[in-house]
């Protein structure tokens, strides 16, 4: 029933008035149960990331943005501009980058396993105790790039620009690195048990050369790794792990081996003239056809070892023990052998 306008005492007209039987409170939507809205709003957070994702997709330049843990894995974003971005803790697991600008961008405690980087930009970026493992950085710039504590076991680096990058105490276990270039960089405590290194480049271009400096390699671990024809002049490996590693025509020049564990480890028709190795174990390695010219050999343990076809000529075997050691057609010429033990008679003459 619905009433018609009147006027009251004041005379002023008054709205009509509605009575219907169905209050305006009764029309409302009912709302939500607890469980529905729940659900709702799980289902609007899920379109915003992948709405996020979309965008990020699609507008490749996100320079400076805050992603800070985002989900982008198994996503194709190859080309992004993340320049400076915050990646920190974000799930890259399976993410495709290639060519990505990463550059000083930060990627700490990231989970990037099996994400693929080739021929991304991370130059000066933050990946400390990032999740790399199984990781493709094939051809990437990783130029003075932080992976301090990181873990890159399995990774694929062939050809990657690492110089001058910090990689202390990274795990780099049984990852690729042939052919890249690690010169100046620092993998002092680093693990590269059985890494591949063949033709690298982690060396200086030599004594009196303007250019970086030999990569620092202290402490690391390096068993079974392969440095075939590596270039390592000047490299620190002081206190290093070399125990059934590869040196075959590696480039030692001047080379720091002060203190190493380096049993078994092949450095046949290796570069070793003016190398370091005070107190070195070179128990039953192979120095064949190896050149040791002006080498510091004092106090190294060598027994059971092989220099066949070797040159010696004045290098330092002062206080060694020689016991076994192998010499047949090496040349000798000049070599110290003070208080050593054990010595060839063909190095007596």
């Amino acid at each position: 029933m619905v009433r018609k306008q009147g006027r009251g005492a004041s005379g002023i007209r008054r709205p009509i008035q509605r009575t219907d039987s169905v209050s305006s409170q009764a029309c409302a939507l009912p709302p939500f149960p607890v469980g529905a809205r729940w659900f709702l709003a799980v289902l609007l957070a899920i379109a915003s990331a992948v709405a996020g994702t979309q965008a990020l997709a699609d507008n490749p330049d996100y320079r400076g943005a805050d992603l800070r843990g985002h989900d982008f894995s198994g996503q194709v974003l190859d080309g992004v501009v993340l320049t400076g971005a915050n990646l920190t803790g974000a799930d890259l697991r399976g993410t495709s980058l290639k060519g990505a600008d990463l550059r000083e961008a930060y990627l700490r405690e990231a989970d990037g396993r099996d994400a693929d980087f080739t021929g991304a930009d991370l130059g000066g970026a933050d990946l400390t105790r990032a999740r790399l493992d199984g990781a493709v950085f094939a051809n990437a710039k990783i130029l003075r790039a932080i992976l301090d504590s990181a873990s890159v076991a399995n990774a694929d680096m062939r050809g990657a620009l690492l110089a001058g990058a910090s990689l202390v105490r990274a795990n780099l276990e049984a990852s690729d690195l042939t052919g890249a270039l690690l010169a100046d960089a620092d993998l002092s405590q680093a693990v590269l048990r059985a890494a591949t290194l063949k033709e690298a480049d982690l060396g200086a271009p030599g004594p009196g050369h303007p250019g970086p400096h030999g990569a620092r390699m202290r402490g690391a671990d390096l068993t079974q790794a392969t440095f075939e024809a590596a270039h390592l002049v000047s490299v620190d490996m002081s206190e290093a792990v070399l125990e059934g590693a590869n040196f075959s025509h590696a480039r030692l020049q001047h080379a720091n081996l002060t203190w190493t564990r380096a049993s078994g480890a092949r450095f046949t028709s290796a570069t070793l003239s003016w190398a370091r190795a005070y107190g070195a174990d070179f128990r039953s390695a192979d120095f064949s056809d190896a050149n040791l010219a002006f080498a510091q050999f004092v106090g190294v343990n060598l027994s059971g070892a092989i220099a066949r076809g070797a040159n010696l000529e004045d290098a330092n075997l002062e206080q060694a023990n020689l016991q076994g050691l192998r010499v047949e057609g090496a040349h000798a010429g000049g070599v110290r052998l003070g208080a050593a033990g054990g010595v060839p008679n063909a190095l007596r003459k």
